[in-house]
């Protein structure tokens, strides 16, 4: 694939690099691992419908050859928001995406250490899987290196406040993002390079 070619990386916090900032993100330590021109297009605080509403704005006007959707931890948090609420919008986004001769991307979550807020996130997880697998949408999994093989549960090394990533934690999410994007863009799609 053309490094130069842009890959817009949707989200919230996650994305964002939240509380450290862009520098710290996932996005930027994926962009200087591998080259690619990654843009981070992360924005506190939203939800799935708001990266939604913004996808013309972040995504459609910056012409990306791939677009990374990663969000609803905000969802999960809210509890007026369904998940079939969250799995909508995302829909439209994957469609808005393939409409314009964008690959959209499917980040999956990190865990959250919040048994309820937990729980409804990993029903919205295994809804993205599905939506995934229904639309043939490649997936990062951003949230099996955050959870202890042992128990289960969130690993805390990873998190500063049990929600958002410390340094490390976005390290290791921006090191999956680079194996599953040099995946996802091999000579194996050769439509994408």
């Amino acid at each position: 694939m053309d490094r130069r070619k842009r890959i817009v990386c949707l989200g919230d916090s996650l994305t964002y690099g939240y509380p450290y900032g862009p520098r710290y993100s996932w996005v930027y330590y994926a962009a200087r691992k591998s080259g690619l021109n990654l843009v981070n297009a992360g924005v506190n605080g939203d939800t799935i419908e708001d990266m939604a509403r913004r996808f013309q704005k972040d995504v459609l006007e910056r012409k990306p050859v791939a677009v990374v959707i990663l969000g609803g931890t905000n969802d999960a948090f809210c509890s007026e928001i369904t998940i079939a609420q969250t799995v909508y919008y995302l829909e439209e986004m994957i469609k808005e995406a393939v409409d314009n001769n964008i690959q959209p991307v499917l980040g999956l979550p990190i865990p959250v250490d919040e048994p309820l807020i937990a729980e409804k996130l990993e029903r919205i997880c295994s809804s993205y899987r599905d939506t995934a697998s229904r639309l043939k949408v490649p997936v990062i999994d951003f949230a099996a290196p955050f959870l202890d093989p042992r128990s289960g549960s969130p690993r805390a090394d990873l998190y500063v406040d049990g929600v958002h990533p410390n340094r490390t934690g976005y390290e290791v999410m921006g090191e999956t993002a680079v194996v599953a994007l040099s995946l996802i863009f091999s000579r194996d799609n050769p439509g994408l390079h």
